[in-house]
């Protein structure tokens, strides 16, 4: 008490200028802190991004035959060669994407192979939050029936599963369909198209995801309906709703909403395959096109948009 009426004014009680001096150098302090510690998260970034690019270059060129330590050797000069042309604002040329012989720029077609991907993306997570949260809370809410079983084991097999027998199980579906009514497909098995193209490959993408979810939110749920504080809202007679949102769904959000992110991995493991089988020009299936026809720069490129995604 008595250090702290030291740093008030005899007048108004206002801090002296001692106390707010000290107060912007606790500020500053803080600040400089969480900019030393953004900042080397940024640069640790950058490295892995770099040491990315390297493999890819040397992997590359592993991959046509050449002996690892001249690989190594060719991966470093590429990498030098690409990073010169990123200070000149270059991507280098790719000529797997164009129409003719003429190289286009891979500046020029990045940004729209990565902005499909990310639509896919986005529809994916939608899907997996939309299906995945809702069997978490079902099996969690009634756990101790065969549902939280079948749930469990549903989210195992949902994570075990390759996306392209996932994959090839929906088309399958959309055949049967088909031949047993003699109508049009219901959803299109392939293509291109921010409409119902999206459907099928969002799905294959979000099985892992919405198993993940379904487990972990289950799991939080279940752990949070264990705790004291849940028991003693129940003796207090609160009503159903007040307990699940403002007790159980509050403290269980936090694992819930990591899950959701991280989830996100998972579907950008099985990107590449996805969008190749279900033609979807995105990142993954121009990835494997550059690797086939040998084209470094946009494979490069697109590689290093996946570890930027994946960071």
């Amino acid at each position: 008490m008595i250090s702290y009426m030291t740093t008030l004014s005899p007048a108004g009680g206002e801090p002296s200028v001692s106390a707010r001096s000290r107060y912007s150098i606790a500020w500053l302090r803080s600040l400089g802190e969480q900019s030393l510690f953004i900042g080397s998260r940024l640069l640790w970034a950058l490295f892995i991004l770099f040491v990315i690019a390297y493999v890819a270059f040397a992997g590359l060129e592993m991959a046509r035959g050449t002996q690892p330590l001249e690989a190594l050797v060719i991966g470093w000069q590429s990498l030098l060669q690409w990073l010169q042309g990123i200070l000149h604002g270059s991507l280098g040329s790719s000529y797997s994407v164009s129409l003719g012989s003429r190289p286009v720029a891979v500046t020029e077609v990045l940004p729209r192979m990565v902005m499909r991907s990310l639509v896919l993306l986005a529809a994916t997570m939608l899907i997996a939050f939309a299906i995945g949260l809702p069997l978490g809370f079902l099996a969690a809410r009634h756990r101790n029936s065969p549902l939280a079983t079948f749930t469990l084991l549903l989210s195992i097999l949902g994570a075990s599963l390759p996306s392209f027998f996932v994959a090839l199980l929906l088309q399958m579906a959309v055949i049967a369909w088909v031949q047993r009514t003699g109508g049009p497909a219901p959803l299109p098995v392939g293509g291109f198209g921010f409409d119902a193209h999206l459907i099928l490959p969002a799905l294959v993408l979000a099985t892992r995801p919405i198993a993940q979810l379904a487990r972990i939110s289950f799991l939080s749920l279940d752990e949070v309906l264990d705790q004291d504080y849940i028991r003693t809202a129940w003796a207090k007679g609160l009503r159903e709703t007040s307990v699940w949102i403002g007790h159980v769904a509050r403290n269980a959000a936090i694992p819930i909403t990591t899950t959701i992110a991280t989830s996100l991995r998972f579907a950008l493991s099985s990107l590449p395959v996805v969008e190749l089988y279900f033609g979807w020009p995105g990142i993954g299936y121009n990835l494997l096109r550059a690797i086939g026809f040998r084209d470094d720069n946009l494979a490069v490129a697109l590689l290093v948009s996946l570890g930027a995604l994946f960071i």
